[in-house]
């Protein structure tokens, strides 16, 4: 019996995750593409994962107390309900996003899009592989992925340093280049979330702990 909620729970997750990954892939393609309704469907889908973050926890804590599980299966529970929070917050970034990108609508283009194109697909990857980690419990694979969360903070720096060196020479660029530097952050923080994540994974399948830990096990 509990087997059985335990996979309703996690095709639960993993709809609630595709529809975040969707919600990303969506700001992204907002700014690049100066899309202003793309960007408010993203917007109006924040309550749909809201209500799925809801229900996940609710049915979580549920499971628990009507089975008291033990081991693996509480193990699953509570990280279940800490990956559908980084999930939760994971759309929020999105949502952010296309905040962004509709006050950028107001102002032609201040920079080519060189590295964004870049690091957003990096960060997607990230969100894909992650939940693929999870759905496997490859372990390996999740530690893999907090891995390349310096690959991001690398191209963040650059992205960073490039547009900062634009407003400098430019002051009458400061209100869009605003805008764009937080649009930049949201994306960072992306990557971030996912890595976290991938900790919640790694702990699922193996029992240890590495949030914090600056080293490979």
């Amino acid at each position: 019996m509990l087997q059985a909620e335990i996979r309703t729970l996690q095709h639960k997750l993993l709809e609630m995750a595709g529809l975040a990954e969707q919600m990303l892939r969506q700001a992204i393609e907002s700014v690049l593409a100066r899309d202003e309704a793309l960007a408010r469907v993203v917007i109006g889908t924040d309550d749909t994962i809201d209500q799925f973050e809801n229900e996940i926890e609710s049915l979580c804590i549920q499971l628990i107390a009507l089975h008291q599980p033990v081991a693996f299966e509480l193990r699953f529970l509570t990280m279940v309900m800490k990956i559908s929070h980084n999930i939760e917050r994971l759309a929020d970034k999105s949502v952010a996003i296309a905040k962004r990108s509709i006050e950028l609508l107001a102002y032609p283009p201040i920079k080519p899009f060189v590295d964004l194109p870049h690091a957003a697909q990096v960060i997607q990857t990230m969100v894909k592989d992650v939940m693929d980690a999870f759905v496997n419990r490859n372990a390996e694979l999740a530690l893999e992925i907090r891995e390349r969360d310096s690959e991001v903070d690398e191209i963040y720096e650059r992205m960073l340093h490039e547009l900062l060196t634009i407003l400098s020479e430019h002051p009458k660029l400061i209100q869009p280049g605003i805008s764009l530097l937080l649009l930049f952050r949201h994306l960072e923080r992306v990557g971030d979330l996912a890595a976290n994540i991938s900790e919640e994974v790694y702990y699922l399948v193996k029992g240890d702990v590495i949030r914090h830990s600056g080293t490979d096990l």
